[in-house]
């Protein structure tokens, strides 16, 4: 492409491609040998100018894989292009060479003209270098003499300061506190302005038992006064020197004797109710307590009612349970987790010598119904008196912080207290939505890896829905609840 062409070409862009330049060169294939025309156009590849040229193309036969009769692309083989390509760089090298701008060549700075040299004799400028270097070298000397004294004298202050810091923290560390241990050793020297009866009263040892001194000041008071001393105004009194007797151990038989009259802390055990076993239809109105089933229960006891605050102090003063009861001892304990229940039933267990245990759901609500199939183990209307519940019985007991005491209700037929209102009351099982594969057994109903712990009885702050014997609930048992508390069971 010439360059007017190209020129053209630039200053109409929008010009169509057929009527742009285009350019042909032979090339010799280095595959095939041949020589043929290629066309060189800059809007696309190079390709064959004629189609004979490409039909005969080896490349070209080896790609053709069709079967319908028409025209070639005018492509080009692969080893034509390869031919192509150092003429083709060798072109460029050339238009660009005959495009590049020539090179500017900087002028050259003009020499600078060298001074007029000042005329003196050689020897005179030997002289004076000489005379200047005598008179420069002991200043140089005495220069670095003094700098090197400097720094030695810094260093010898600074050892001075580290010398003093050493011998004061020797003298705090280490001879003060052999001086106190040598005083401490050796025997106090003589007390000035005290008689003797003062100084052997002072250096006596002290007494055993705080009783000691309570006889002596009953039983020898003159001792003082024989003396001509006048006694202190406060209550002290000087004790005297123990005697061989006193000072004598004392035997097995006086310290055993000692701790029989000691009084050991009252162990208090709730009160178990025996269950006999049967069988009963459990189950309830809600979806939860859907669908009813038979279930088998065996013998078991029961705890006559909800363990109280005077029952979990027994623990709490064992430091097997934690401090969490509040309120007087005839209340059943509130605000405990489920596991705050295994650390007392494993406490329980370890002091009577037997096991006890959660209840099961279904034990529970066997308890509850008492032998009967009705909402309340008394009927299915609510009567007032007969549970603790919110609405129940007509009073603000609900709006109270502390439940009623236990035992303030009837007990069912069974001999149980609270089996309905009062407080909430955890059970052995995990929470399942409803008893679709429930055990028909009595046995607990367990899920690995589930936190969710059924919760029976309703509260003192439910209404009486939640006081049913087939109601339930659930709670997560890691966590405590002011109206949650709980009941002992044992299968022995």
């Amino acid at each position: 492409m010439s360059e007017g062409s190209a020129l053209q070409w630039l200053r109409a862009p929008r010009l169509a491609e057929d009527t742009l330049p285009e350019g042909t060169r032979a090339v010799a294939c280095r595959r095939c040998g041949r020589t043929v025309e290629v066309s060189l156009s800059p809007m696309r590849p190079p390709s064959f100018v004629r189609v004979e040229d490409q039909v005969e193309c080896p490349e070209v036969q080896e790609r053709w894989t069709g079967t319908s009769e028409g025209g070639l692309l005018l492509m080009m083989c692969g080893a034509l292009e390869q031919s192509l390509e150092p003429d083709w760089e060798t072109g460029d090298a050339d238009a660009g060479a005959a495009h590049e701008p020539h090179s500017i060549v900087p002028p050259a700075r003009p020499r600078a003209l060298p001074e007029p040299a000042v005329v003196f004799s050689d020897r005179w400028d030997e002289d004076r270098h000489d005379d200047d270097h005598e008179s420069t070298e002991p200043k140089g000397w005495l220069r670095t003499l003094l700098a090197r004294s400097e720094g030695l004298r810094k260093g010898l202050v600074r050892a001075t300061i580290g010398v003093l810091i050493l011998g004061i923290v020797f003298l705090v560390g280490v001879l003060l506190p052999l001086r106190e241990i040598k005083q401490l050793i050796h025997s106090p020297p003589a007390m000035t302005g005290s008689s003797g009866p003062q100084r052997e009263a002072l250096s006596a040892a002290p007494p055993q038992s705080p009783r000691r001194i309570l006889l002596e000041t009953t039983s020898a008071p003159s001792e003082a006064a024989q003396l001509g001393l006048r006694s202190p105004p406060s209550s002290f009194v000087l004790p005297r020197q123990a005697t061989a007797t006193e000072r004598a151990p004392p035997s097995s038989a006086e310290t055993a004797a000692a701790a029989a009259a000691e009084p050991e802390p009252k162990l208090r055990v709730p009160d178990l109710v025996a269950v006999a076993g049967g069988s009963f239809a459990m189950g309830g109105d809600d979806d939860s307590e859907q669908p009813s089933h038979q279930v088998s229960i065996r013998p078991f006891a029961l705890g006559k009612h909800p363990v109280s605050v005077g029952e979990w102090k027994s623990c709490v003063a064992a430091a097997s349970c934690p401090d969490i009861a509040s309120g007087p001892d005839d209340r059943p304990v509130t605000n405990v987790s489920y596991d705050d229940t295994q650390a007392y039933l494993a406490w329980l267990s370890r002091a009577t010598g037997k096991t006890f245990r959660l209840p099961t759901e279904a034990e529970w609500e066997y308890a509850a119904r008492a032998g009967q199939r009705t909402r309340y183990w008394w009927g299915d209307r609510l009567r007032p008196g007969m549970a603790n519940c919110r609405g129940c019985n007509g009073s603000s007991d609900a709006e109270q912080d502390q439940p009623p005491k236990i035992g303030s209700t009837p007990a069912n037929p069974f001999g149980l207290f609270d089996m309905g209102g009062g407080v909430g009351q955890w059970v052995a099982d995990n929470w399942h939505k409803n008893y679709k594969g429930a055990p028909s057994d009595g046995s607990a109903w367990l899920e690995e890896g589930s936190y969710a712990r059924v919760i029976r009885s309703g509260s003192w702050k439910n209404g009486p829905a939640d006081a049913r014997a087939g109601s339930r609930d659930r709670y997560d048992g890691r966590i405590r609840h002011p109206t949650l508390g709980f009941r002992v069971a044992s299968s022995s």
